[in-house]
């Protein structure tokens, strides 16, 4: 995997939080973005930050880290001591951490997947089938069924990370390119960041369909 410097990394946040802000999936500052730098560092939205009018000031470096490893910020970047990452920090620091080639984690609060998160969270996901868009994660089965996985919206996000943790240290829940939080929003990532906002767009129109449909099968 190619280094991405700081400058791009920052960029392309600003871009992409910016489109996805004028959707409508990361208002009143929620969410959070970040990009992979190196083999041990990504770069994050700060906490409390407008996602609609992000600056290249507005993020800082962490260093990856399994939960309960917490990474700190990386001396290798330049990073404002006023500023503080976002207590997501952590689900994202398990998702580089579990998931190979990672490089990029966005999470949007998108409200078809709020809505399908209550419906389904008694079968802890929200199944697909057939849906012509499942192409967009990267699957191209004919008839593919794929189901995206719901965790509980822990008031403690460590214990959220945990989870995220323990559902991805099992490689064949790799294939899912993301997951769901109850009445939350939802992470979606890829190898780029290019990737991560197909995935995030992808599950959006899924959600919704899935949602409009009436049922998650």
């Amino acid at each position: 995997m190619h280094d991405t410097p700081y400058s791009t990394a920052a960029e392309t946040m600003i871009r992409d939080a910016h489109c996805f802000y004028e959707h409508g999936w990361l208002l009143g500052t929620s969410g959070n973005l970040s990009v992979r730098l190196d083999d041990t560092n990504f770069l994050i939205t700060a906490s409390g930050r407008d996602k609609g009018r992000l600056t290249p000031d507005d993020f800082l470096a962490r260093e990856i880290a399994r939960p309960g490893e917490r990474g700190a910020n990386s001396s290798a970047y330049p990073t404002d001591p006023s500023l503080k990452p976002s207590a997501e920090e952590c689900i994202h620091q398990a998702i580089y951490a579990r998931v190979p080639g990672v490089g990029a984690v966005y999470h949007v609060h998108e409200p078809y997947s709020a809505f399908c998160s209550e419906r389904d969270a008694n079968l802890g996901s929200t199944r697909m089938s057939s849906a012509e868009m499942i192409k967009g994660l990267g699957i191209w089965e004919a008839n593919p069924r794929v189901r995206i996985p719901i965790f509980a919206n822990h008031a403690d996000v460590p214990a959220i990370a945990a989870e995220v943790d323990a559902h991805l240290s099992d490689p064949a829940n790799h294939k899912i390119p993301g997951v769901n939080i109850r009445n939350h929003g939802y992470y979606a990532w890829g190898s780029t960041p290019f990737e991560a906002k197909r995935h995030v767009e992808t599950f959006a129109y899924l959600f919704r369909y899935s949602w409009e449909l009436g049922n998650g099968a």
